[in-house]
């Protein structure tokens, strides 16, 4: 596997980290935002009914958080390796063909 080959595998690895990282942010985001007008609800409305919809959103925030970090800590793994991986000719042409070049 040439330089440029290995290359192309890493800038592949990089930018699909940088998509997983845009997407876990927006997931954390969309959750936040959907908790406070679930929190806002409760302003007007009386009843049990929004206080445990807010309960609900509100204790899936943990998940929510576990997945972000889940999913950072993937797209820091795929950085580093693409940064510093000593590749073989075999693991970086495996790694090609699972990335479409």
């Amino acid at each position: 596997m040439t330089v440029p080959q290995i290359f192309a595998v890493t800038e592949e690895m990089k930018a699909r980290a940088g998509k997983i990282g845009a997407g876990a942010g927006e997931i954390l985001s969309s959750q936040q935002s959907v908790t406070g007008i679930f929190q806002n609800l409760g302003r007007d409305f009386s009843g049990r009914i929004p206080s445990l919809m807010t309960e609900k959103m509100i204790a899936m925030e943990d998940i929510y958080s576990g997945i972000n970090e889940t999913l950072t800590g993937y797209k820091t793994f795929l950085e580093e390796t693409a940064q510093s991986y000593d590749w073989t000719d075999a693991e970086a042409a495996k790694w090609a063909a699972n990335l479409g070049n």
